[in-house]
């Protein structure tokens, strides 16, 4: 693998401060824009990314993208908003800051160009197991709308000859989060409060370590454009709570619950987070979700990329005890891990 000045967006979160610091491990030299330095210092240390490497600014900023990408040979573009509550704005940031960043990384010469999106695009999927190239779905949520948005602008630049390498992550699991997600709090919540386990549906379980590997594994310029489907090691729900109970030592709660119940659950919490703040992770996008997921054809990361998915119970095992050791989950909750090295 040929050395490279390697810019990453969203280093600060969790998928892209994984890919810094595997990037740096392949002797990779790191930039980074960010919208907070001090974030970064704390997270990453002057080993993973240069001080004078620190380029300080948002993805949608044109002149800060154009300042970080200087010099650049390559690309991973991992910043993105989530979690928005207005349609217009979760499109607006997610398009503009995409177009900002892979539009001049073209522009720059940058050769391969990695984007991360989601699995999510694709589900519901009419067909069993979801390829690359399955047809895109239709979501209801702002987040949602702006990948799929953002994906036909990929797809117009990978059209047009840029090389272009897009990531389909599943649930991205593992330690060190900077910020709990949906389905890391998900898991310190079903360990906490109980699993609700639908007959239909469930969740692909992608180690973010996995996921870093295959990023900086894609950094092979002259290659094109190219998809890598990256969703992970698929369960059903009643195998998710076993894996969940086995891996943690606490048999925790299990309620079975109809896909039409489950979803009912999501629109009702939906309409009381209105009236008061409720900490369980679960609303009506994420219910349609969950019971519409199904599995991934992940082979082109084995055969092209050499990237060999590591045991989901190694995954989840260090997602618990980091969980435990950052003071995210109580460690009654996690009985087998407790004084893990």
């Amino acid at each position: 693998m040929v050395a490279m000045q390697v810019l990453i967006t969203g280093a600060t979160g969790f998928v892209g401060s994984h890919a810094a610091r595997a990037a740096r491990a392949a002797g990779h030299e790191v930039r980074v824009l960010v919208r907070n330095p001090d974030k970064l210092a704390a997270l990453l240390g002057p080993d993973i990314v240069n001080p004078d490497h620190v380029v300080v600014g948002d993805m949608a900023d044109a002149a800060a993208v154009a300042s970080a990408l200087e010099g650049c040979d390559s690309c991973i573009h991992a910043a993105a908003a989530v979690g928005v509550s207005s349609a217009a704005h979760g499109v607006d940031k997610n398009i503009d800051g995409t177009r900002a960043v892979l539009g001049q990384a073209v522009a720059a010469g940058c050769d391969p160009i990695i984007y991360t999106s989601t699995v999510g695009i694709f589900v519901p999927s009419p067909e069993p197991v979801i390829t690359s190239s399955s047809p895109l779905a239709d979501p209801r949520s702002a987040y949602g709308r702006s990948k799929i948005g953002t994906e036909h602008y990929v797809r117009g630049l990978e059209d047009s000859g840029a090389p272009v390498v897009v990531f389909y992550p599943g649930a991205v699991t593992g330690p060190e989060q900077p910020v709990l997600d949906s389905n890391m709090e998900g898991i310190a919540e079903s360990l906490r409060q109980g699993l609700p386990v639908c007959r239909s549906g469930g969740l692909s379980v992608l180690d973010v370590r996995d996921l870093a590997d295959a990023l900086v594994a894609a950094l092979q310029p002259g290659l094109g454009p190219r998809r890598f489907m990256a969703g992970g090691h698929f369960f059903d729900w009643a195998s998710y709570g076993e894996l969940l109970a086995s891996v943690s030592g606490h048999d925790l709660r299990r309620f079975p619950i109809s896909a039409r119940g489950l979803r009912a659950v999501g629109a009702t919490l939906d309409g009381l987070r209105r009236i008061r703040p409720i900490d369980w992770p679960i609303n009506r996008e994420s219910t349609a979700f969950m019971t519409t997921m199904t599995a991934t054809d992940d082979s082109a990361l084995r055969h092209q990329l050499g990237i060999e998915l590591r045991p989901a119970t190694e995954t989840i095992g260090d997602a618990i005890s980091w969980l435990v050791e950052a003071g995210h989950l109580d460690a009654r909750f996690a009985p087998a891990l407790v004084g893990r090295a």
